[in-house]
């Protein structure tokens, strides 16, 4: 799922053209210029029933948008919303948007704006 999800957001015109190969998975490098992506796993189930494993499992992945500014982050999380919900792809079987919010931490001077989209993931891996 991780690998997926990764190409569909560093294979989007639209945020390569924001963030070019700043999408991380954790955290980003102290290094790393604005603006950026920081992809995090939240939480994960396998969604059993009564006879075992369901075989699909949903996860429910953190995007982080950061930018110098709330404009600059804001257009960000647009273009990587646009790119990924309702996206089927391989053995991705639907993301869906679920929530957002807004950080930014009063008087931390040079501290960048953040804004932070949850997505829920179905995913069903191959075992070929």
């Amino acid at each position: 799922m991780d690998e997926v999800f990764w190409a569909l957001l560093s294979g989007s015109s639209a945020v390569q053209s924001l963030v070019g190969e700043r999408i991380f998975w954790g955290i980003a490098p102290q290094s790393a210029g604005l603006p950026y992506l920081v992809l995090n796993i939240i939480s994960a189930t396998d969604n059993p029933h009564m006879q075992g494993a369901g075989g699909f499992f949903q996860y429910r992945v953190q995007v982080d948008s950061y930018g110098a500014d709330r404009s600059t982050a804001r257009t960000l999380s647009r273009a990587a919303r646009g790119e990924i919900n309702g996206t089927r792809a391989g053995e991705i079987r639907l993301i869906l948007f679920d929530a957002e919010r807004e950080v930014f931490e009063s008087g931390a001077d040079g501290r960048p704006f953040r804004i932070s989209q949850d997505y829920i993931v179905t995913w069903r891996p191959n075992h070929d």
